[in-house]
């Protein structure tokens, strides 16, 4: 005799034990994979969230492809890693896709009535977002140190309408906070077994008309000097298109100028921009604190990338600031190759230089340091 099991749909509560049933994964952690049932389980639980630094939920804010959900990863001291047993449970989401496994998302609720008894909120079926599966970040963990943390960006798999409690807290104050260079280990960045999952583009697009969350004003800022990461460069994205291409591409000349900069002696990061009113969570792409100077990257020098960077870089300039140099950083794109005259006419009018990449695969610009 067979038992039945209940089916669990989106917006159904649960707790771990019924969880289990249906979806298998373990009876504790965070990030639970099951290979029976061809599913990774992601448990949020903000209280924890919010004691070790972070919050995971929904951003308010809409790109275009729609809603995204950030879910950051296991560890809850030190810097996060897809590496050894302590990233086992990271690179089950980043490899959630080539595994065939499906990402299913619970926001705990409260508990059962009279018991200790956890009880979660399913959410839905996510997949990795196929442009930017995730970001690096920088907190405050709940001992007081700074760490880095894995941010997954999450796509719906159906339209769906967020919960009021379950979007990310807005930004209410202004903070300004310089953290030095610091060197991360990167070997999560750079094993194949870590960066080889195929990364689908999202099946559904959400509905714009989900919400009516209104943005608040963001007239303040706070801003965090932290180590530069980019997803790795091996990542095989399925249905790549021109974009998740250039999106390599970027993270490739990136990483490979910020290897020059090193090289002259120059001290390098990124700044982390939260915008008072908002939920997301800005980075630049690159910053020399040594010459101060503000990159924005892109993996193609095609008038629309060249327009999109500067509009990027007069943006993210205004809130970067150091108390060894006065005023707003020098601004300059960094680029694959040289941009059109008709594009250095309009950067020149905005008193934004160009870095680009030269056949020989040396960097060409007045801003590149000599290196001896």
């Amino acid at each position: 005799m067979t038992t039945s099991v209940e089916a669990i749909n989106p917006g159904d509560v649960r707790t771990r034990t019924e969880i289990r049933a249906v979806f298998g994964g373990s009876g504790q952690g965070g990030i639970c994979a099951s290979q029976d049932m061809h599913s990774v389980n992601l448990y949020s639980d903000p209280d924890v969230g919010e004691q070790a630094g972070y919050y995971d939920g929904w951003l308010a804010e809409e790109d275009e492809l729609g809603l995204v959900f950030e879910y950051t990863g296991a560890g809850k001291s030190g810097d996060q890693t897809f590496d050894g047993v302590a990233g086992s449970g990271n690179r089950a989401i980043l490899r959630h896709a080539e595994q065939d496994r499906v990402l299913r998302v619970f926001t705990r609720v409260g508990k059962l009535a009279g018991t200790d008894t956890k009880t979660h909120r399913y959410l839905g079926a996510f997949t990795l977002d196929g442009m930017q599966p995730y970001v690096w970040r920088r907190v405050h963990g709940e001992d007081g140190h700074e760490r880095n943390v894995i941010v997954f960006r999450l796509r719906p798999e159906d339209t769906v309408a967020p919960a009021v409690q379950d979007v990310v807290p807005a930004a209410e104050e202004t903070t300004a906070e310089f953290v030095p260079f610091q060197v991360v280990t990167a070997a999560m960045l750079q094993s194949d077994p870590a960066t080889s999952g195929g990364l689908p583009l999202p099946k559904q697009r959400a509905s714009k008309g989900s919400g009516s969350r209104a943005a608040a004003p963001n007239a303040e800022t706070s801003g965090t000097f932290v180590v530069p990461e980019a997803f790795g460069t091996k990542l095989s994205l399925r249905a790549a298109t021109a974009a998740t291409v250039a999106v390599r591409h970027e993270a490739e000349l990136t990483q490979a100028y910020k290897a020059h900069l090193d090289a002259a002696g120059h001290r390098t990061g990124a700044f982390q921009i939260k915008v008072k009113g908002l939920t997301s969570t800005l980075r630049t792409d690159l910053y020399d604190a040594t010459d101060h100077v503000l990159y924005e990257a892109k993996g193609s020098n095609s008038r629309e990338d060249v327009r999109m960077a500067l509009g990027q870089i007069l943006d993210y300039s205004r809130y970067v600031t150091s108390p060894e140099h006065e005023g707003e950083p020098r601004r300059v794109i960094l680029l694959p190759a040289a941009p059109t005259p008709d594009m250095y006419t309009l950067l020149d009018r905005y008193d934004v230089a160009v870095v680009y990449r030269g056949d020989d695969g040396r960097f060409v610009g007045d801003a590149v340091p000599h290196v001896d």
